[in-house]
C-alpha cells in the first residue's frame, strides 16, 4: 500500500512538473501593494491634516490630490514593466526549462521586441535550434547503428541456417537440394541454380554445368546445361570472384531462345563458388525487380555463403575421391587374393602340365598317380576359383536386404554341414550402398566362421529400429584366441576390413570371443531416412 503511494506522489509531481507556470501572485507583488498602501495612507493622513490647518485653501488641496494620483499611476507603471519585463520572461524561460527537460526540442522562448531579455531569448533560441539538431543527428545515427545491428543479426542467422544445413547434407545431390530451397526461401527469390565449373569440355573451352536447379522450364534446364565461362554475367561474376547483379532474365532468354520460368521479368543475381582461392563455380538467383533492392548490401553475405557452399561441394569431392580410393584398395585386395590362391595353383598345375606334355612326346609312359595330382590340382583351382567368385560377389537381391542374407544364407548350407538359424526382427529400407557393406560383413562373417571356428550351429539376428539396425552373427565354435582386429584373422577380406565396411556406412563392429565359447559378431549402425526432394539434379 505505501509503494502504491509513492507511486501515485510521483506520478502526480511528474505531471505537475510537466505544467507551465502561469502568472498568478508574486511575492515582488506584496512589497509593491504594500508600498501603495503606503503611499496613499500617508496621503490620506497628509490630506487630513491639511484640510483642518488650511480649510480655504482649496488649490493647495488639488494639488495634494494631483500628486497622489501620480504616485498612484508611477506605482502601477513600475509594477507592469516589473510583471512585462521581469516576471514574464522569467515564467517563459521555466516553460522552456520544462519542457527541454521532457525532450520536447521544439521549444522556444517569445521574442521580445526590446530589452536585455530580448537578446537573452535569441541566444536560448540558438542553443535550442542546436539542440534540436544534435537531438535528431542523433537519433538517425542510433537509428542508423540499429539497422545496421539488424541486418547483422540476420546475416548471421542465414549463414547458421546454410552451416546447419550443409552439416546435415547426406551427399552432393542433398546439399545442392538443401541449399537452394533455403537460399530461395530467405531471398524470396523466383528461382535458383548451382554451375559447376568443367575443364575437359568436348568444346575445348571452360563450360559452366548446371548441377541443380529450383524453379526453371524444362526446356531452358536442357539448352542451358553447358554455357561457356566467358558468357554474360556469369563468366564475369566467376572470373572477377565478385557478386554481379542487374541482368534481366529476358537476356538469358534470348541467347537460349527459351523462357526461364512463367510470370514476370526479375533480374539475375551471380554469386561465386569458391574454396582456397580456387574457382569451382557460381550459383544464380532469379529474383523479381520490385524484390531486388532488398538484395542492395548483402553482396559480403552473399560472397561468405558462397565460400562456405564451395568448402562443402569440395569436401563432397573428396568424399568420392577417397570412396575411390577404397575400391582401389579392394581391386588391390583382390589382386593380393587371386596371386596368394589361385595364380599359384594355376602355376602349379602348368608345371605339370608340361611335364605331362614332356612325356607324352617322348612315349614314356605316364604314371597314373601323376595324372591323379593333375586332376586333384585342377579340382583345387577350380573350388578356389568357386570362393573367390563366392566372396567377391555379394549377392544383392531387389527385394532388399533380407532376401540377400536368407540367399546367403542358402548358398553356405549347401556348401558345408553347419546350421543356420536366421532370426528376422527387420523392418526399415536401406540404400543399396548400405545393403552392400551389410551383406559383405554377413558374407565375410559365416566364411570365417567355415574355415576356423568348427562350430555346428550358427544364429544370425537381423533388427531393426527407428533410429538403430543391428546384425548380430554367433556360432558355438572354439572361439578367437585373440579379440583384437588383426589382418591375420581370416584368408581374405579379414575382421579388419569388416570394420571398414561397417565405418563406411556410420557403424561399428564388436566382437565377442573367448576360446572353447564361440564367437559374436555384432553389427551396428544408424537408420538412415531417405528423403526425395523437388530439386532437379543432372549427372
Amino acid at each position: 500500500m505505501a509503494l502504491e503511494q509513492i507511486i501515485d506522489y510521483v506520478d502526480n509531481e511528474d505531471k505537475l512538473s510537466r505544467q507551465p507556470i502561469r502568472l498568478k501572485y508574486s511575492r515582488l507583488f506584496l512589497p509593491i501593494i504594500s508600498l501603495g498602501c503606503l503611499l496613499i495612507a500617508i496621503s490620506l493622513l497628509n490630506y487630513i491634516s491639511i484640510k483642518q490647518i488650511i480649510d480655504s485653501h482649496s488649490l493647495l488641496l488639488w494639488l495634494n490630490f494631483i500628486f497622489l494620483l501620480f504616485g498612484l499611476f508611477i506605482i502601477l507603471r513600475i509594477s507592469f514593466l516589473i510583471r512585462h519585463d521581469l516576471i514574464t520572461p522569467f515564467i517563459h524561460l521555466r516553460n522552456w526549462s520544462l519542457l527541454m527537460k521532457n525532450k520536447d526540442y521544439t521549444a522556444r522562448l517569445p521574442m521580445p521586441k526590446k530589452g536585455e531579455f530580448a537578446k537573452l531569448a535569441l541566444d536560448i533560441n540558438g542553443l535550442s535550434d542546436k539542440l534540436q539538431l544534435l537531438s535528431a543527428e542523433f537519433q538517425q545515427e542510433v537509428d542508423k547503428q540499429t539497422h545496421k545491428v539488424e541486418e547483422k543479426n540476420h546475416s548471421l542467422n542465414i549463414l547458421y541456417e546454410v552451416a546447419t544445413s550443409i552439416n546435415q547434407s547426406k551427399d552432393l545431390n542433398d546439399l545442392l537440394s538443401r541449399f537452394l530451397q533455403l537460399l530461395i526461401s530467405l531471398t524470396h527469390a523466383k528461382a535458383g541454380t548451382v554451375r559447376l565449373l568443367v575443364e575437359d569440355h568436348p568444346a575445348g573451352e571452360q563450360q559452366l554445368k548446371m548441377v541443380a536447379s529450383l524453379g526453371l522450364n524444362a526446356d531452358f534446364i536442357k539448352e542451358e546445361l553447358y554455357v561457356p565461362v566467358k558468357r554474360c554475367l556469369c563468366g564475369t561474376s566467376l572470373s572477377q570472384g565478385t557478386v554481379e547483379s542487374g541482368i534481366s532474365v529476358s537476356n538469358c532468354s534470348k541467347l537460349s531462345g527459351t523462357e526461364l520460368f512463367t510470370g514476370s521479368d526479375a533480374e539475375i543475381i551471380a554469386v561465386p563458388l569458391e574454396h582456397q582461392g580456387t574457382n569451382l563455380g557460381i550459383f544464380n538467383l532469379f529474383i523479381d525487380k520490385p524484390n531486388a533492392h532488398q538484395i542492395d548490401g548483402l553482396s559480403e553475405l552473399l560472397t561468405s555463403i558462397g565460400k562456405h557452399l564451395g568448402m562443402a561441394i569440395e569436401k563432397s569431392r573428396l568424399d568420392k575421391d577417397s570412396r575411390q580410393h577404397s575400391i582401389m584398395k579392394e581391386r588391390t585386395l583382390l589382386a593380393h587374393e587371386l596371386h596368394d590362391s589361385l595364380a599359384q595353383t594355376l602355376a602349379s598345375l602348368r608345371f605339370q602340365v608340361s611335364i605331362l606334355e614332356e612325356n607324352i612326346l617322348e612315349n614314356i609312359t605316364i604314371d597314373r598317380e601323376e595324372v591323379t595330382r593333375l586332376h586333384e590340382s585342377i579340382d583345387e583351382a577350380y573350388r578356389e576359383v568357386r570362393g573367390l567368385i563366392t566372396h567377391f560377389r555379394a549377392p544383392m537381391d531387389k527385394q532388399g536386404l533380407i532376401p540377400a542374407i536368407e540367399k546367403l544364407i542358402s548358398d553356405f548350407k549347401s556348401n558345408c554341414d553347419i546350421s543356420v538359424f536366421f532370426q528376422n526382427e527387420w523392418s526399415n529400407d536401406l540404400k543399396s550402398e548400405q545393403e552392400f557393406q551389410v551383406i559383405r560383413i554377413v558374407q565375410e562373417a559365416l566364411a570365417n566362421v567355415r574355415k576356423h571356428s568348427q562350430a555346428r550351429t550358427i544364429r544370425i539376428l537381423a533388427r531393426s529400429s527407428k533410429n538403430l539396425n543391428q546384425i548380430l552373427i554367433e556360432d558355438d565354435g572354439i572361439g578367437l584366441k585373440n579379440q583384437k582386429l588383426s589382418n591375420s584373422l581370416g584368408e581374405h577380406i579379414g575382421l579388419s576390413v569388416m570394420e571398414e565396411r561397417a565405418i563406411r556406412i556410420g557403424g561399428k563392429i564388436t566382437i565377442d570371443a573367448e576360446t572353447g565359447e564361440g564367437t559374436q559378431i555384432l553389427l551396428t549402425f544408424p537408420n538412415q531416412i531417405i528423403i526425395e526432394k523437388s530439386v532437379k539434379f543432372f549427372p
